[in-house]
């Protein structure tokens, strides 16, 4: 079953820009893989530009043979239905406001979107990078991203790590 999502970034205030992603859009999963992976802003909008996706990895990739599981590269690049599958209508979508896509970003069946903005925040190096908030199907407006992707995170490795001491048991 998949955790429908879509990754959106602020160009301007006026202007966002977002794709869809089929699997894992949890905050665990597609949040964390955000806040981790995605916070240099080129490389957030040149993915998002190659429009709707199966899954998002920790890089942008080439393409790749959209059902070949074995590839070498799947498990860590993105996944795309237009770029791997050849699928048309899969583009990207632009919306005219942070409040037009808290409305419209659920079109799909997402239960959750997710907004990149550059607000001033500084990386390791002193460069500007995103900062990255979410909203659920339910929820009123958007909330900072980083600590809920991080809490259930660890939350989902310590569940895991539990199955893993009772296999060994």
């Amino acid at each position: 079953m998949a955790t429908r999502a879509r990754v959106a970034l602020q160009l301007k205030e006026d202007k966002i820009i977002g794709s869809y992603q089929h699997w894992d859009g949890y905050p665990s999963g597609l949040g964390y893989n955000l806040v981790d992976n995605w916070y240099r802003k080129d490389k957030v909008e040149k993915a998002i530009m190659l429009g709707d996706a199966s899954k998002w990895g920790q890089f942008i990739g080439e393409k790749i043979d959209f059902d070949n599981r074995e590839a070498d590269s799947y498990d860590y690049q993105n996944v795309y239905y237009g770029r791997d599958r050849g699928e048309k209508d899969s583009n990207h979508k632009v919306y005219t406001s942070e409040e037009a896509y808290l409305k419209n970003g659920f079109n799909s069946g997402e239960d959750y979107i997710y907004l990149g903005k550059m607000i001033g925040q500084k990386d390791y190096l002193g460069r500007e990078q995103v900062t990255w908030f979410y909203a659920k199907y339910d929820m009123k407006k958007f909330e900072p991203l980083e600590t809920v992707a991080i809490m259930d995170h660890i939350e989902d490795l310590k569940r895991h790590l539990k199955e893993q001491l009772k296999e060994v048991a």
